[in-house]
């Protein structure tokens, strides 16, 4: 079997939307588990952790450029959603400097699938 291209793109944009469909539920996670959130702050970490996956899935339905838009708006906006959670709470260390590097790995994944199918 020899792999397509628009195959690799589309495999890259699939694998993509499940990862930030997965990363919303870090922040139903710590909505439930940190310590000292208040409670506007517990429901805005909950009502934030549907957005990723509500942004991902319809990335299905659209062409390559369109979907890795979408995807790379998404993956942007929770590492918005993760530096505003880090400026309020006690994130371990570790966190956002593992969120930049992931963020911008999926994203220049993104952009490789987008120049693959143009090329």
């Amino acid at each position: 079997y020899e792999m397509r291209e628009s195959d690799w793109s589309a495999d890259v944009c699939s694998s993509d939307l499940v990862i930030l469909s997965f990363v919303g539920a870090l922040h139903w996670a710590f909505a439930m588990v940190l310590p000292g959130l208040g409670s506007t702050q517990q429901r805005n970490r909950l009502a934030w952790s549907t957005v990723p996956a509500l942004l991902a899935w319809p990335a299905l339905l659209l062409p390559t450029a369109w979907a890795v838009a979408l995807l790379v708006l998404g993956f942007v906006a929770h590492y918005w959603q993760d530096r505003q959670l880090a400026a309020c709470s006690a994130l371990p260390g570790w966190y956002m400097p593992l969120r930049l590097q992931l963020t911008t790995v999926a994203c220049m994944a993104l952009a490789t699938a987008t120049l693959t199918t143009a090329g």
